[in-house]
């Protein structure tokens, strides 16, 4: 009577179960791989791993590879451009769901890091700007400009309402940004802290932050759920 194989010791499942019947497979598949490329660089780095490393990582031939992307290096850029997508969709979210100026900065913090840490998880090659061709870095640049342009918007409105302390909006977005571009570097899908909880928490502290002193006490903030 042959034994099953245990679940450690089979093989990664095929595009990492991403729908083959869905109404486009293709583009699935396509997130599926950047995701896993993304993990696999964390773990290697960019420099040492191999179109080899992310389609085992994937259960599938590196042939295979090549119908979605061309190089390591489009990957690079696929990466990052799926992560600023993510600050966009985020930013409008926050827009649409607010009340106030102060709560899309929280709803925008939380719903960036819980789309980060769901889909990219530890996605260290996001802080290597460096590693990618000019052309691609450009086009991802814009599009963070865009993004942060609207974050400076959030916070001049803040400001001007009164619900936040004096500060340069410019730095108040990189204080905030700084801290979620960094999760990345530490966060672990099997940590003690899901990737929701740290979502949550960060958009909490980040408006505590900001918000201005009340007779040597910051206001209150709504507790963690």
């Amino acid at each position: 009577m042959t034994r099953s194989p245990s679940p450690s010791s089979r093989a990664p499942a095929r595009w990492n179960n991403a729908l083959a019947q869905a109404p486009d497979p293709r583009d699935l598949r396509k997130r599926a791989l950047i995701a896993a490329a993304g993990r696999a660089f964390g773990v290697k780095g960019f420099h040492n791993t191999t179109l080899d490393d992310i389609a085992q990582a994937l259960g599938v031939t590196k042939p295979a590879l090549y119908r979605y992307v061309k190089s390591k290096h489009e990957i690079l850029f696929e990466c990052h451009r799926l992560a600023v997508g993510m600050a966009e969709q985020a930013l409008d979210d926050a827009n649409a769901q607010a009340q106030d100026p102060l709560e899309a900065l929280r709803l925008f913090v939380e719903g960036y890091i819980r789309r980060m840490t769901g889909e990219l998880g530890t996605c260290v090659v996001l802080t290597e700007y460096y590693s990618m061709t000019p052309e691609h870095s450009a086009l991802i640049q814009r599009r963070r400009r865009v993004v942060d342009s609207g974050l400076r918007q959030l916070v001049q409105q803040c400001l001007d309402a009164g619900t936040i302390e004096p500060c340069d909006p410019k730095l108040a977005v990189f204080f905030f940004m700084g801290a979620i571009n960094n999760i990345n570097r530490w966060f672990s899908e099997g940590g003690e802290r899901s990737g929701d909880q740290i979502a949550h928490e960060f958009s909490v502290m980040a408006v505590k932050a900001l918000r201005p002193r009340e007779h040597g006490t910051r206001q209150d903030i709504p507790a963690a759920v």
